[in-house]
């Protein structure tokens, strides 16, 4: 016996219908008439296998119609297991130092002074051989983040670079660098020697047009807007296959206020392809949503990206198809390393005692918090009543593991992604399937 899948989707396109199924990632759109014949059939699917077989198999093949003794929900976990556990690429985030040359209202880390010492330098070497050697990880991506990192490149972040690369090559495995940086310390000099380290992907934050900006985002008073889209064009100068993530922290105000096409505009054009935006709203804020689940403001900028030449693909921070889980925290093959050897997961707490999941070792070994380590691990993330019941599941896969972690059951509707989402399901669907048109025109084109 067969029946409908409870992720199907028909989200209304103008004088067309999009049909998508998230267990699948199946998109296409159909005309008014074919909606309604295709409706009618879903209405007696008996009939309909009998009568359209061939129809019929297809939709079954692309999992709208799915028999009544096949749980769905199996596609999802499957893939949470095989991207939580058995993804051996090694993220390994590493913290030279919590200081930071600005102090941007919404910042929640403390910026304690202090850097990492040669001590902790050679346990993480130790560490990453024995990761070799004993978990077999297949790569390496070494993530640069704090603090300010660049407060310290040529001290730690050069050295440390260049002798874990080492390791890795001497074992025949891939070695990838990148870095989360306010971009204010980004010299045409270090662009080259970024360039020489591999270091390929850099995410850059501005806080608005340069006014608002420069009011919340700045060095003691000193402006940082010009020489942090400085810093950016050095990197796009000077490394040919970079990727820079614009991050756009806003408000309801950054958004309303502020003039963001002209932030855009003003990149000059041989560059925009080497930048995604990503509009992430300041958490603070995230209760004060458009309540209909739409930030219009937010969506015309991103389309907005989009026609002056953007690689802008995902106006939504929370939703994806086939992601199977939620956060790179999510995964076990994670960890972040901070400057004292502390040992946590989540880049977005405060590093503080509170959140210390282990310590690194003297012989590069971790000790963990077995305890902690089950309650992030034991179950994926959407395994619970609240996000198993819900039709967005497979697009959203429930909280982060930290937030399952540090919340009570009765709360957990507190901390559902959708209920701040600024992009709703609808739109995101509608994105996804113009990307699908856009890349299949293109396809054309080309051949």
């Amino acid at each position: 016996m067969y029946q409908l899948s409870f992720y199907n989707y028909y989200v209304n396109n103008g004088d067309r219908t999009i049909y998508f199924n998230s267990i699948s990632g199946q998109i296409f759109s159909v005309s008014e008439q074919e909606h309604i014949f295709l409706q009618n059939q879903f209405n007696d699917l008996i009939s309909f296998e009998l009568e359209y077989n061939s129809v019929f198999k297809k939709f079954v093949d692309w999992e709208f119609i799915t028999d009544m003794e096949r749980d769905q929900k199996d596609v999802i976990r499957l893939i949470n297991h095989k991207k939580v556990f058995l993804d051996k690429t090694y993220r390994l985030v590493i913290n030279p130092t919590l200081e930071c040359n600005f102090r941007c209202w919404y910042c929640y880390e403390d910026h304690v002074a202090g850097k990492m010492n040669e001590e902790t330098i050679e346990k993480i070497k130790k560490h990453v051989k024995l990761m070799i050697k004993e978990e077999r990880i297949s790569s390496l991506l070494l993530d640069w983040f704090g603090g300010e990192p660049l407060l310290y490149f040529d001290e730690i972040i050069v050295p440390l670079s260049e002798q874990l690369r080492d390791i890795m090559t001497e074992n025949g495995l891939p070695f990838f660098t990148q870095a989360t940086t306010n971009g204010s310390l980004i010299t045409e000099e270090r662009a080259k020697k970024m360039n020489e380290l591999g270091m390929k992907h850099f995410q850059i934050t501005l806080d608005g047009d340069e006014k608002r900006h420069n009011r919340i985002r700045n060095m003691n008073g000193a402006p940082s807007y010009k020489q942090i889209l400085q810093g950016i064009y050095y990197l796009c100068d000077n490394i040919p296959d970079v990727n820079v993530t614009l991050r756009i922290n806003y408000d309801t105000q950054t958004l309303e206020k502020s003039n963001m096409k002209e932030v855009f505009e003003m990149i000059p054009a041989k560059y925009r392809h080497k930048i995604s935006p990503s509009f992430q709203r300041v958490w603070q804020t995230e209760s004060k949503r458009n309540e209909e689940g739409n930030n219009p403001n937010k969506l015309a900028i991103f389309e907005y990206c989009k026609e002056l030449g953007y690689d802008a693909e995902n106006p939504s921070s929370c939703l994806s198809v086939l992601k199977g889980h939620t956060c790179y925290v999510d995964r076990y093959y994670h960890t972040e390393i901070n400057f004292d050897g502390k040992i946590y997961k989540c880049t977005a707490r405060a590093y503080s005692d509170e959140y210390v999941l282990g310590e690194l070792q003297d012989d590069g070994h971790i000790l963990w918090n077995q305890e902690k380590m089950r309650k992030m691990y034991a179950k994926a993330t959407f395994e619970n009543e609240m996000c198993l019941a819900c039709k967005h599941m497979p697009l959203c896969t429930g909280p982060c593991s930290q937030k399952l972690l540090e919340t009570p059951k009765e709360l957990l509707h507190t901390i559902c992604p959708l209920t701040t989402a600024d992009v709703n399901v609808d739109t995101f669907i509608r994105n996804l399937y113009d990307g699908k048109m856009k890349a299949l025109q293109a396809a054309k084109s080309i051949s």
